[in-house]
């Protein structure tokens, strides 16, 4: 086998507005799968990473729906319940694309755990998730529950939880050994599930989220590859700040650290894609290509998309 790529995917993808369906979100699987067939024919190492944002959501709201009867949902077991349901649409997808296109690869999806740290310098960051409450309902959680409530400014409050940083993938070496073997791999969707240490020695899940961004570089950094692929839902909100990941757009790395020092993107979503970015051709990556699920087929088969390289190359836009 040849180069290993890691092929981040936004949650988003696959799960774009609130009125997206288990159906819509399989199509947008077959859609994906479709676009990477190239990388699924060639002679690649494949690890794919999708993020989680609106699927949790969706079951954190359905939870909430369902509280005056059911138990509710820790927020690890969430981020275990969107791997598996997501893994499973992303495998389905992969596997029948595979079979239709007479292609010889397995396709597995490893339930992953990622140990987070808890002993920062700094305080954790706080991430709004889930749905929605009133003022009242808020105060409530807040004593019943002892969340953490932010106010959104005309849509309500939601609870907050730490954004931890990644310290070690549990289920790296498993991932590595079946990549090296050829299987295409989802893993570690969402970050993973994150998990502490407990003074028993032992794993426990915790009420955090990851950044899939930053466990993605970790793992394509652990995996010695050579390529970042990342796939976004639409191009809207790097085309607010000034950038294209449609058509044919390069940069160097030295161009993408002095966009980012200049501190001009606003779009909290494309500053960690290309921090994201950066870290990882700081730390031995050669290319990372960001672009469309709509641009993916001609990104792979033309040379389209985003392209940020380490070395020096000019600067071309369609």
């Amino acid at each position: 086998m040849n180069d290993a790529v890691v092929v981040l995917v936004n949650g988003e993808v696959l799960a774009y507005g609130q009125s997206s369906t288990i159906a819509q979100q399989s199509d947008n699987a077959m859609k994906l799968a479709e676009g990477l067939l190239p990388l699924f024919a060639s002679d690649s190492r494949i690890v794919v990473l999708h993020g989680n944002k609106p699927q949790v959501g969706f079951v954190l709201f359905r939870s909430e729906l369902a509280s005056h009867v059911l138990h509710s949902i820790p927020l690890d077991v969430c981020g275990a319940d969107t791997q598996g349901a997501t893994g499973y649409m992303l495998s389905q997808a992969f596997t029948n694309i595979l079979q239709r296109s007479k292609l010889q690869r397995r396709v597995l999806c490893v339930m992953t755990r990622t140990r987070v740290d808890t002993h920062t310098a700094q305080a954790p960051r706080l991430k709004a998730i889930g749905p929605w409450f009133d003022r009242e309902k808020a105060e409530q959680y807040r004593q019943t529950r002892g969340w953490a409530m932010v106010e959104e400014a005309g849509r309500g409050y939601r609870r907050a939880v730490p954004s931890l940083p990644a310290s070690e993938i549990l289920e790296f070496e498993t991932i590595e050994q079946l990549m090296q073997s050829g299987t295409v791999v989802i893993a570690a969707g969402g970050g993973g599930v994150p998990v502490i240490e407990n003074s028993a020695g032992e794993y426990e899940g915790i009420e955090a989220v990851l950044e899939t961004e930053q466990v993605a570089v970790m793992l394509a950094h652990g995996l010695k590859t050579r390529l970042l692929l990342c796939v976004i839902e639409n191009d809207k909100k790097f085309a607010l700040s000034g950038i294209s990941t449609e058509g044919s757009n390069q940069i160097t790395l030295e161009e993408l650290d002095e966009l980012l020092g200049h501190e001009m993107i606003r779009s909290s979503t494309v500053q960690k894609q290309l921090r994201a970015a950066s870290e990882f051709l700081h730390t031995g990556g050669e290319q990372v290509i960001i672009t469309t699920l709509r641009q993916l087929p001609d990104t792979l088969q033309n040379d389209r998309g985003l392209r940020i390289k380490v070395s020096d190359v000019s600067i071309v836009q369609n």
